[in-house]
């Protein structure tokens, strides 16, 4: 049972038991989608475990580092180190080389597990989290071990310096795993979607082991882009997630532009007033068109890591989505206190967790204790004994309040508390909170600033909405002062006009830099002042003038000075995975192009960057797929019209029609890809005549989306009659590709025509590098095949058909050399479909 858990490993071995065959982790591998149950990631965890017994030479509890993204083979490490009594040290794959290198210094690693591409560093044995996954298990009885045994060393925060590492021992964790599963009910369905690294204890805990105690399911993606997020939530029913108020907002901000390209706007907002008098699942029932995008499942995110702005949370609520706010910190395991299912109080994080106390001190400091707060820092007892007192209280640094009924508010930090020099103690986060109800402010950071005596002021950063001026922002600040107590004031403000303000990867303002930026503005140039003497923030002069940098800016503002066209828009400025999402998502929205994680790491440099969006802002964007072709009454109703009409048709003019090597399809179970010539309208029809009953009727095919889906009616036709789906042959080609691996994990085959037009008198045209890509993504028998006289009946332009001979050839599947690139593939397919087709012309004459 779930009390008699002690240690992560007794979570995992509990879970088989009790869900075996039940899918614990998926991810979209590629185009597909690859699942493990719990026994398949038993299975992996003992395989890391064997490798790390028996082909290394670690000492007994060795830290081993893990820089991987999320993925079941990355949990698989996590958890067989664990296995093999060693302690992870998971960090997020977008860290630095130097931040790297420095906890390998601090926890005297000497071993490293890493995906692809892998990094080599002195003194770090690397391997790959895939390849020690398919170690054969020794079936040897492992040692067991209880609660008090470290799992994991979590560096929480810096890149350079000396960063420090929180302890988590395994009682630590389950502990907090356990309190947790009180705030979502026990009958709530768990098919949670990772959108944190696994580097964030708040996705550990509440995104992994959560799921794993409550025999729920977790995917995985290779992307956080909020198309193929939202897509992706469609596609595995997700019913929740955990997540920063960062990538909350930026679902919002697509969910909203997407409604808005639609426009849906009006609409939008009149349902959104209507809401707010309605019980949650009559919510669910108004917007069930977005739910439909949505997958139909979606019930609840569960939100820490930063402030979550009430707007935000409203947002979500009012489409019918439960928000569970948590607070915590990494040495807490990291929830401290959360809001329930069913209810969240404005302005509160809600109560502290069973089993963990919570209190105030004098300071106004909120400090933790419980089996779930870490025994300190690795190798660090100057600052263990800074953060936890003797009676093992962890001073959280946060300062709060709590009322009577136990409700917690946090209200700031300590490190960020003004104090002025009458000793009053000013809180910027309250100020802030006045500020940001003035309409046309959009968001704003209260720091202190020395005055021309070199006293510490109140100083208010606004960044106001479009078309908003100086004015406003005046007015806004005036108005904020009027509510707040004498020595909370703001004395001098500024307008912020480079972007967002700078903020850390989970969404905390980063006012300690803020004050650095002024300062040395105010050092460099004694810029224009507003009426009340403070002066508006200007980028930096000489920089290139452009929208790339601009968007670079906003994510990684510290750099704007240092961000010239030879800058790499990722790794010179220093982007953890959440920023890198950030800025895909910005460019996405600006210039309307598609764009993932691994492209934007493969550019040289700005310049290259600026380049591709130039190269492919304003591309064809992919028509919508739809489901309804793919329903029993659908595939009924077109076994029907193929049956009664359209192969009756094509024999009046295909004739004589013959096919050979339908034996090269007989030993093929599961799908298939076809990748035939293409000279006529014709062929399509002809190869789906020839195909066996049953394979036909789980063939989908890739039909050009400008041509085919350019008219709605004809759209339609052509997935009702022939199961086709819109295909784009440029531009937006990724959301078509995903389309085939969604297709072909639901068991059909993908008939696509490699040479993207027709060819004209038969010719064959050179195939596109596209087809490769497919090949390799979809991981099914490439079967090439030949149709021969198509455009004897119907050439291209023709529009009545002649009579003439049609063959159809199948050839034997086509073996993929590992490691070959797109182009090589398409030309081996090339040369095989060359050869069915000469055959085939051979044997006409």
């Amino acid at each position: 049972t779930a009390s008699d858990t002690t240690t992560l490993v007794t979570l995992l071995e509990e879970s088989v038991l009790r869900h075996g065959d039940r899918t614990a982790l998926s991810i979209r591998d590629g185009l597909r989608t690859m699942s493990w149950s719990f026994s398949e990631l038993s299975r992996q965890v003992d395989a890391v475990a064997t490798f790390l017994r028996t082909r290394t030479a670690l000492a007994p509890a060795s830290p081993v580092l893990i820089w991987a993204q999320n993925s079941p083979a990355t949990v698989a490490s996590l958890l067989g180190v664990m296995r093999a009594g060693h302690i992870a040290v998971p960090l997020d794959r977008g860290s630095s080389m130097d931040f790297l290198h420095n906890v390998a210094g601090r926890t005297d690693a000497v071993l490293l597990l890493a995906d692809a591409p892998l990094v080599k560093l002195p003194g770090l044995d690397t391997h790959d989290v895939r390849v020690v996954c398919m170690e054969q298990t020794t079936g040897d009885l492992w040692e067991r071990f209880g609660p008090d045994r470290i799992a994991e060393i979590v560096f929480t925060s810096g890149t350079t310096g000396s960063p420090k590492g929180a302890v988590l021992t395994h009682g630590n964790i389950i502990a907090n795993v356990k309190s947790v599963s009180a705030v979502v009910p026990a009958d709530t369905p768990m098919r949670l979607l990772s959108v944190l690294p696994l580097s964030h204890m708040l996705e550990q805990t509440v995104g992994l082991y959560l799921p794993m105690l409550m025999g729920g399911s977790v995917h995985y993606m290779s992307t956080l882009r909020p198309p193929a997020v939202v897509r992706e939530m469609r596609r595995q029913r997700i019913t929740g997630f955990v997540t920063v108020p960062r990538l909350l907002e930026m679902l919002a901000r697509g969910i909203e532009r997407n409604i808005d390209q639609k426009g849906l706007t009006s609409r939008w907002k009149m349902c959104q007033r209507l809401a707010e008098y309605l019980p949650i699942d009559r919510r669910r029932q108004l917007f069930r068109g977005l739910h439909a995008t949505l997958g139909n499942d979606l019930r609840f995110v569960l939100c820490g890591g930063a402030a979550l702005p009430d707007e935000l949370a409203q947002w979500w609520e009012r489409i019918g989505v439960h928000v569970i706010e948590g607070y915590g910190s990494t040495e807490c395991s990291p929830v401290i206190a959360a809001t329930t299912y069913d209810e969240r109080v404005s302005g509160t994080v809600g109560r502290a967790l069973d089993g963990v106390e919570v209190k105030v001190t004098s300071d106004d400091e909120i400090c933790v204790r419980g089996p779930n707060v870490s025994p300190g820092y690795w190798n660090d007892d100057e600052r263990t004994a800074a953060s936890f007192t003797p009676e093992r209280w962890f001073r959280t640094g946060d300062v709060g309040e709590i009322s009577g009924d136990g409700l917690i508010r946090v209200t700031g930090r300590l490190s960020d508390r003004i104090v002025l020099t009458s000793g009053m103690k000013v809180y910027p986060a309250d100020v802030e909170e006045q500020i940001n109800m003035a309409p046309g402010v959009e968001e704003c950071a209260v720091i202190s600033l020395p005055g021309p005596a070199g006293h510490e002021s109140i100083h208010a950063v606004l960044r106001m909405r479009q078309n908003m001026d100086g004015e406003a922002a005046a007015e806004a600040v005036q108005s904020a002062n009027s509510r707040l107590a004498t020595h909370q004031k703001v004395t001098t403000h500024s307008l912020w006009t480079d972007g967002d303000l700078p903020r850390s990867s989970l969404g905390k303002l980063k006012r300690s830099a803020i004050r650095e930026m002024l300062i040395s503005s105010r050092r460099e140039a004694k810029p224009p002042s507003d009426s009340s003497g403070a002066a508006q923030s200007q980028a930096s002069a000489g920089h290139p003038n452009s929208t790339v940098v601009d968007l670079l800016m906003k994510v990684a503002p510290g750099s704007r000075t240092s961000i010239d066209p030879r800058s790499h828009p990722v790794r010179d400025l220093g982007l953890d995975s959440l920023a890198q999402v950030e800025l895909i998502a910005a460019i996405e929205e600006r210039y309307g192009i598609e764009l993932d994680e691994g492209r934007l790491m493969s550019v040289r440099d700005v310049g290259d960057l600026e380049d591709l969006i130039k190269r492919e802002a304003g591309t064809f964007a992919p028509s919508a797929f739809s489901e309804w072709q793919l329903g029993n009454l659908s595939s009924m109703a077109r076994s029907a019209l193929q049956t009664a009409i359209l192969f009756p048709l094509t024999k009046l003019v295909a004739r004589p029609f013959s096919v050979t090597g339908l034996q090269n399809l007989a030993g093929l179970d599961g799908p298939v890809l076809l990748t035939p010539n293409h000279s006529s309208h014709v062929d399509t029809l002809s190869i789906l005549r020839a195909l066996p009953s049953e394979r036909r009727r789980t063939t989908a095919v890739a039909a050009a989306s400008d041509y085919f889906y350019r008219f709605r009616l004809a759209g339609m036709l052509s997935s009702l009659v022939l199961n086709a789906f819109p295909f784009s042959r440029a531009g937006h080609v990724s959301a078509s590709l995903e389309r085939c691996g969604e297709l072909v994990d639901r068991g059909y085959s993908i008939l696509v025509f490699p040479e993207g037009s027709r060819a004209p008198e038969g010719a064959l045209l050179p195939f596109k590098s596209g087809i490769g890509l497919l090949a390799r993504g979809l991981g099914v028998p490439l079967v090439p095949v030949a149709v021969s006289g198509g455009h004897k009946v119907l050439p291209k332009g023709a529009v009545w058909p002649s009579r003439a001979a049609v063959r159809v050839a199948f050839g034997r599947p086509v073996p993929i050399a590992k490691g070959a690139s797109p182009q090589e593939i398409a030309m081996v397919l090339h040369r095989h479909v060359a050869d069915l087709l000469r055959e085939a012309q051979a044997h006409e004459h």
